[in-house]
């Protein structure tokens, strides 16, 4: 039949006369250099015209001289590498907590009517909680060291790759279920060989989430359970009023979601192969 597309052609242009809107044509690049100096000016306005005060809101050139003293003294192996590194391992063990247990609830729900009518209003309760309240709890429970934070980072972290997973094994298609059903597939097979595939687009918007989450956890744990770590210098430097040291050391740390989120999207585009480039590139640009 001439008016159905071949699979794999290529995509219609656009009609004659048409037209893509500038800022469509820029670079993504260069509209965020844009976005950023635009805000950078802003700021430094605000700043001049002395509507707040100096003392809370610093420069951008006071702010940039802190960004190189905190990349210099990482660079340099100095005592804040020390600090970010135990924030990192905090980070990266919590999401891989949270991506398994996460998966595995996500899983069970979308799998029992147990999971559904009894695991599901518990975790939605617990999440519904305010979980910065459970910070002091887990230092009681795991004490002061990095167990402690890495409990927080999993635990804020892990709602969301529930949700997703959950969602994802109920995006099955229909006609495909009622395919292996018809051919005799067990269980087993149907989750491990159709539904698990077909909600893996779900389960990594989830651990992208979560890859974000990780890093607010692990420092409101490292706030409120003191010890060590970069969320310690944001406090420590927070209490001296050195704004544009907290300004910089939350540049620093933004950069480690980023990486762990990259790294999740990564991944994502080797074992989804199937899923459509620009989808993957929706939360990743």
């Amino acid at each position: 039949m001439s008016h159905v597309k071949a699979a794999g052609a290529a995509p219609a242009r656009p009609a004659r006369g048409s037209q893509v809107p500038w800022f469509d044509r820029v670079p993504a690049p260069i509209l965020m250099a844009a976005v950023i100096a635009a805000l950078v000016l802003v700021w430094q306005i605000v700043y001049s015209s002395g509507v707040i005060s100096t003392i809370i809101l610093p420069s951008p050139a006071e702010t940039w001289q802190e960004v190189l003293f905190v990349g210099n003294n990482l660079l340099t192996g100095d005592y804040m590498l020390g600090e970010l590194w135990i924030t990192v391992q905090e980070v990266i063990i919590g999401f891989v907590l949270s991506a398994i247990g996460g998966i595995a609830l996500g899983v069970l729900v979308g799998e029992s009517r147990f999971g559904q009518s009894v695991v599901m209003p518990l975790l939605v309760a617990v999440n519904a909680m305010p979980k910065v309240a459970f910070a002091p709890v887990f230092v009681a429970w795991l004490g002061f060291g990095i167990s402690s934070k890495i409990a927080m980072a999993s635990f804020i972290a892990i709602f969301p790759v529930i949700v997703s997973t959950t969602a994802g094994m109920f995006s099955a298609d229909a006609l495909q279920l009622k395919l292996f059903r018809s051919l005799g597939a067990s269980r087993w097979q149907t989750l491990t060989k159709l539904k698990f595939p077909a909600a893996l687009p779900f389960i990594f918007a989830g651990l992208k989430t979560a890859a974000v989450f990780c890093v607010v956890g692990a420092i409101i744990g490292e706030f409120l359970g003191g010890g060590s770590g970069f969320g310690e210098l944001v406090r420590i430097a927070a209490t001296q009023i050195r704004i544009d040291r907290v300004f910089a050391l939350i540049l620093y740390l933004s950069l480690v979601g980023l990486a762990l989120f990259w790294a999740v999207t990564w991944v994502q585009r080797r074992i989804v192969f199937w899923q459509s480039e620009d989808i993957i590139e929706v939360g990743s640009a």
